[in-house]
């Protein structure tokens, strides 16, 4: 009986943690070409070209912002932060985006402490490590008629020097229970520093019987309910309750392993992602073993149980 509670408990975490660390393929949904895009910034502070690397359009934004000619107040130099949002899309490919890709490469882009000068209160607010940031603002529907977009922002902080990296955004389609309506690529900077961009790539997921959030719901809720049924039946058998509860609740677990085994493999001819057919036979392997080999043992528990009762009963009637 200990040993079918362990074991399905195993089958709880291998399950969840499989949803958590499985992602499907892949694919590229359409790709932003900077030579086709046209990118202006009327910002003095900076300098926007769309220039040739390694075969292909590379957007180029080199920041002459040097706070260090800015006045001062100690050791911390004041500067007019800006931005540059050199992408927005609007159409309606975002809905079936999943990753936005963007592969990066920066020079001596300026980081370090500053600080804010706040006219209106003749106030300088101290900000520490700041410097460039790329960044994706993801626009969700209003939660109300007339109110205002919701946004979801996410970033990467970009410091001194680099060759190429690639930078991926999860788009949080779940966010706000609601698509995404509009994606907008920001850089700000704080300081001087060149930073390249190649095309960016939206991604999707395509061929695949379900979404990364259902794969996820798949291997989190169903590993805790079949973890939760599998110490519950165990708990019944070592006190000797439920008998046919508890046998019946098994068999359909050996039949349900089973048909999901058959999924799984059907999952693999087919090649869909790994995150598919691994949810799928994962599950049905350990289903079917755990409960196949601890089904006779628990019957032979429950008749052995009954062959007391009814030796106790002759007993006490003699």
């Amino acid at each position: 009986m200990k040993r079918l509670i362990q074991l399905n408990l195993l089958l709880l975490l291998i399950s969840s943690v499989s949803a958590q660390e499985s992602q499907p393929k892949e694919k590229v949904l359409r790709v932003y070409d900077w030579k086709d895009l046209n990118v202006q910034s009327t910002n003095t502070k900076c300098q926007i070209q769309i220039v040739s690397m390694d075969g292909m359009s590379v957007l180029k934004i080199d920041s002459t912002n040097d706070p260090s000619l800015e006045r001062a107040s100690g050791n911390y130099p004041i500067y007019a932060p800006f931005e540059v949002s050199p992408l927005k899309i609007t159409n309606s490919v975002i809905k079936k985006t999943y990753w936005v890709a963007c592969e990066v490469k920066y020079e001596n882009v300026w980081y370090g402490n500053t600080a804010h000068y706040n006219q209106s209160e003749n106030y300088y607010n101290i900000i520490r490590e700041e410097g460039c940031a790329l960044k994706l603002l993801t626009y969700f529907p209003p939660s109300a008629s007339g109110g205002d977009e919701r946004i979801h922002e996410d970033q990467f902080d970009l410091h001194g020097t680099s060759n190429w990296k690639l930078y991926k955004f999860a788009i949080d389609r779940t966010k706000f229970e609601s698509l995404p309506t509009k994606l907008e690529l920001k850089l700000s900077f704080a300081g001087q520093g060149t930073v390249y961009i190649r095309p960016i790539k939206l991604l999707e997921v395509t061929g695949s019987w379900w979404s990364p959030e259902q794969i996820g719901l798949f291997g989190g809720i169903g590993g805790s309910v079949i973890g939760f049924f599998g110490g519950l039946l165990g708990l019944l058998a070592s006190i000797g309750k439920a008998r046919n509860f508890v046998l019946t609740t098994m068999k359909m677990f050996i039949a349900l392993g089973i048909l999901l085994t058959i999924a799984g493999f059907v999952a693999v001819v087919s090649s869909q992602p790994y995150a598919v057919w691994y949810a799928l036979l994962l599950p049905g392997v350990i289903l079917t073993l755990v409960f196949s080999l601890n089904l006779p043992s628990i019957q032979r528990r429950y008749d052995e149980l009954e062959i007391r009762r009814m030796t106790s009963i002759d007993a006490t009637g003699s």
